[in-house]
């Protein structure tokens, strides 16, 4: 067979597994997945990638054996601890005014790998007395049998999750089993997130009060994304709440949900009633709840290195037509807050007018733009160059701390966005966290390689892609040799 033919046949191959699985693949994974596949047909004796695909769709089982080799089933006890954290201080809470003590809270784990992340509900629920159902779904049936058995390696505990799960496990060599009392809490049952088979009260899967799809939906193409969204928003009751990890894709445009951004995270909701949701489809606006303020974190009065972060203030002056328009009243009226307020508050509701005043403001008064970008940020927790802008403002008020939550919300609405990783990463440099800053530098360094060198970046103050990569190799280089003062 030629190499021509051989390609072609491992394409339809693949096409065959999206349309069956839901899983795409993209062209920088085709080689990884290629040698998989190969490596599961020499397990079956199969030398044609044709003649695989054929006993894919007659062995259930070598079927269920590929899904597990494709997809990265990496998984442990509370995993972004940050989310069980809010399930603990504001979806129970929540639950508990709509429905009262006694009522059960409904959840689900969609794509719950080896069950760690169920099971890690299960503690909470226990820990916090609350009577719950959890379902937990997975595409894998090798991977539901796992998590249905119970039994953990060490590495399942890592991070944060040893101290919250001991009183639950007996150990035995490097194995821990899960206890029954945490164990009987999930119920576990095999679901394609892809396929049109829910919300169903056949299978479990309507009216739940929360749902976590964390580390999934990155394994899907945006069609498939798009219809996951809007049937898990269809599964959520009234006030229920969506999980997803930092790194999975947007789903806001997707559905009506509500945007909840806070300290543990942003977070997806389907709003208690028909017309707020109604309104929240047609408008995409967010809210965030007062909880969101950012003055109530910690402080610190380190500065940091003019060298390793973006120019400060002033900002480039406004060219959009509503920037000047903010540029003008905010002009006219130095020093008086009250001329032009009125209409400076009508245009908050457009981000790009924000944007422009923060920055007009910055000039001459810092410490009120910083104001007013906080204020932007919680009326506009979508548009991730305020996040970025508050981030900068923060470091300029020496106030790293905060700023970097302020930027790791940048990347979590941009995982591309190669001025939050450099920013975020000169912040953690200083600090002397070297190994997130090794990993946010290189990050920038692989985001350059795919731009054009002589492209100024966004939210830059007109560096091109040559001059921040140029900056984050020599921050690489300082960080490997430890030369920082």
């Amino acid at each position: 067979m030629s190499g021509a033919e051989n390609e072609s046949e491992f394409r339809h191959l693949l096409d065959w597994l999206t349309k069956h699985t839901g899983l795409k693949f993209r062209e920088d994974q085709h080689r990884h997945t290629m040698t998989t596949i190969r490596r599961l047909m020499k397990t079956v004796a199969v030398e044609g990638f044709a003649e695989f695909r054929y006993g894919l769709g007659r062995n259930p089982q070598l079927l269920s054996d590929t899904i597990d080799q494709l997809t990265v089933g990496e998984t442990y006890f509370f995993r972004e601890h940050q989310h069980f954290e809010f399930v603990r201080q504001k979806v129970i809470p929540d639950f508990r005014v709509r429905s009262g003590h006694h009522e059960p809270i409904r959840a689900w784990s969609a794509g719950c790998a080896t069950g760690e992340e169920a099971y890690s509900l299960a503690i909470v629920f226990t820990q916090e007395h609350t009577r719950s159902t959890i379902l937990a779904t997975d595409l894998s049936t090798a991977a539901i049998e796992k998590a249905q058995r119970a039994v953990f390696r060490p590495w399942s505990f890592r991070g944060q999750a040893s101290d919250a799960v001991r009183p639950f496990v007996t150990e035995s060599g490097d194995h821990f089993t899960l206890s029954q009392r945490i164990k009987r809490r999930v119920q576990f049952q095999r679901l394609n997130l892809a396929t049109n088979t829910y919300p169903s009260s056949a299978n479990g899967t309507c009216n739940m009060d929360l749902i976590l799809c964390r580390n999934v939906l990155i394994y899907f193409g945006a069609e498939t994304v798009r219809e996951i969204s809007r049937r898990l928003f269809e599964c959520l009751a009234p006030g229920g709440w969506l999980i997803t990890a930092s790194g999975d894709p947007r789903l806001v445009e997707h559905a009506g949900y509500e945007v909840v951004a806070c300290d543990h995270g942003v977070f997806y909701r389907r709003p208690l009633n028909a017309e707020s949701a109604a309104k929240t489809a047609a408008t995409g606006r967010s809210r965030s709840p007062a909880s969101n303020d950012f003055d109530a974190r910690h402080r610190a009065t380190e500065s940091l290195p003019a060298e390793s972060l973006p120019a400060k203030t002033p900002f480039p002056p406004p060219s959009h037509p509503v920037a000047k328009q903010v540029a003008s009243l905010t002009t006219s009226n130095a020093g008086d807050d009250s001329g032009g307020a009125s209409l400076l508050l009508e245009l908050a509701d457009d981000s790009d007018a924000c944007l422009a005043q923060i920055k007009l403001v910055a000039a001459t008064d810092p410490s009120r733009a910083l104001e007013i970008c906080r204020t932007a940020t919680v009326r506009h927790p979508l548009v991730e160059e305020l996040h970025y802008l508050h981030g900068v403002l923060l470091v300029d008020a020496d106030q790293p701390l905060m700023a970097l939550e302020s930027i790791r919300k940048a990347i979590f609405l941009n995982r591309s966005s190669v001025m939050s990783h450099f920013l975020f990463a000169s912040i953690q440099r200083r600090q002397g966290q070297y190994v997130s800053a090794r990993k946010h530098f290189r990050r920038v360094c692989e985001l350059c390689a795919l731009g054009n060198p002589n492209d100024v970046l966004p939210m830059s103050n007109g560096e091109t892609v040559a001059d921040i990569a140029v900056a984050a190799q020599s921050q690489l280089s300082r960080i490997e040799s430890r030369r920082d003062p």
